[in-house]
């Protein structure tokens, strides 16, 4: 076990916002989440997935919506995704052994985190993406055959409601985002309630400590005014992507998704050339010069030249910015894994390129 400290939360979210891959929530409504627990003198504690006990319930609480939802001040002091572990516990009648974060994303991971510290449980070191991804049925659970039912939703305005059986996961992320995108704002939600025998075969190991190496790469070099997008990426395995000025952006609502996708034309070793995102809450497809560059489910992240990570749609045109790109863990390169979130989900009739063979 490990006790975070305010330092490495704040490193954790800014390695989330790289994960997140312009999706994953705002980490400035994240940092409130956590530091709101942590003003309150609560711990949070980083546990191994070793130590959840075999019979021990972890379920994951979040947020559904988009980036464009309206804010609506809500009738929990406690925040709907920490009612809505609540409620699935109450359901269950069982007390759980710990929370893990659905997502690795600015706001989604600091869910899990606050609630986890809200309600005295741990954080597991694990996630069931090891980035963000934008439907429910996204995940390394619905890879390995486990579904999120039974799941609790719970809205700002006080509707709180439990799905005790669901179809399948394609159907409840429908359920789900219907609801949020009826009421035009984020709902919480807790599903996978997953035991620690199965916990320990179904997530990417070491997600949060990822994420927190990812964080403290990019804040030391800019303490040490060293290069921070090489930090980012000798830390993460990755890969430079392009530099550029946006030079086109658009986006809009759409069923409760922020999809749009932005142009950039490029600078120093990019001169010339023009690279374009299109995303649907995450970045999910990038174009070279015209030509496909990377695709889901690797990673594509949008950072300023000084480091800072960057969400969508918050990319502003005649801004400059960076686009790195990091490998997909493995279980999304797997047949299932990748017939959910590969090309063909994107539409594309074409075999998925690993980033790697594709850039060196």
């Amino acid at each position: 076990m490990k006790v975070l400290g305010k330092q490495d939360l704040r490193d954790i979210l800014e390695g989330c916002t790289v994960l997140g891959t312009g999706g994953g929530g705002s980490p400035e409504e994240g940092w409130k989440m956590v530091k709101k627990e942590l003003d309150a003198g609560r711990e949070f504690r980083l546990v191994g997935l070793e130590e959840i006990p075999d019979n021990g319930i972890v379920p994951m609480p979040y947020f559904v919506g988009s980036l464009a939802g309206e804010k609506v001040e809500s009738v929990y002091e406690e925040g709907e995704a920490a009612r809505s572990y609540r409620l699935l516990e109450e359901f269950m009648g069982e007390e759980f052994a710990g929370v893990i974060s659905t997502e690795l994303g600015g706001a989604n991971t600091a869910a899990a985190l606050a609630t986890a510290a809200r309600l005295g449980k741990p954080i597991v070191d694990g996630d069931p993406a090891g980035r963000s991804v934008p439907e429910l049925q996204h995940t390394t659970y619905y890879i390995m055959g486990i579904r999120m039912a039974p799941f609790s939703v719970v809205t700002p305005h006080g509707d709180e409601m439990v799905i005790a059986k669901v179809k399948d996961d394609f159907q409840a992320e429908k359920i789900v985002r219907a609801v949020a995108a009826s009421l035009k704002t984020n709902v919480g939600v807790t599903s996978h309630p997953v035991a620690g025998r199965e916990l320990r075969t179904s997530v990417v190991r070491d997600a949060i400590s990822h994420a927190l190496s990812l964080g403290r790469a990019l804040r030391i070099a800019r303490e040490r005014d060293n290069d921070p997008i090489r930090a980012l990426i000798e830390a993460g395995n990755g890969f430079l992507l392009f530099k550029g000025t946006v030079i086109e952006t658009d986006w809009r609502e759409e069923n409760g998704f922020t999809v749009g996708e932005f142009k950039l034309e490029g600078y120093e070793e990019f001169n010339g050339e023009t690279y374009k995102v299109w995303y649907k809450n995450e970045n999910l497809i990038s174009w070279r010069n015209g030509k496909i560059d990377v695709t889901i489910p690797d990673l594509i992240s949008v950072l300023t030249p000084d480091g800072y990570p960057v969400t969508n749609p918050n990319v502003r045109e005649g801004k400059d910015y960076v686009v790195v790109g990091f490998p997909a863990p493995e279980l999304w390169r797997t047949p299932k894994g990748l017939e959910i979130f590969g090309p063909k989900y994107l539409g594309f009739d074409m075999e998925y390129i690993p980033i790697e063979k594709r850039l060196l």
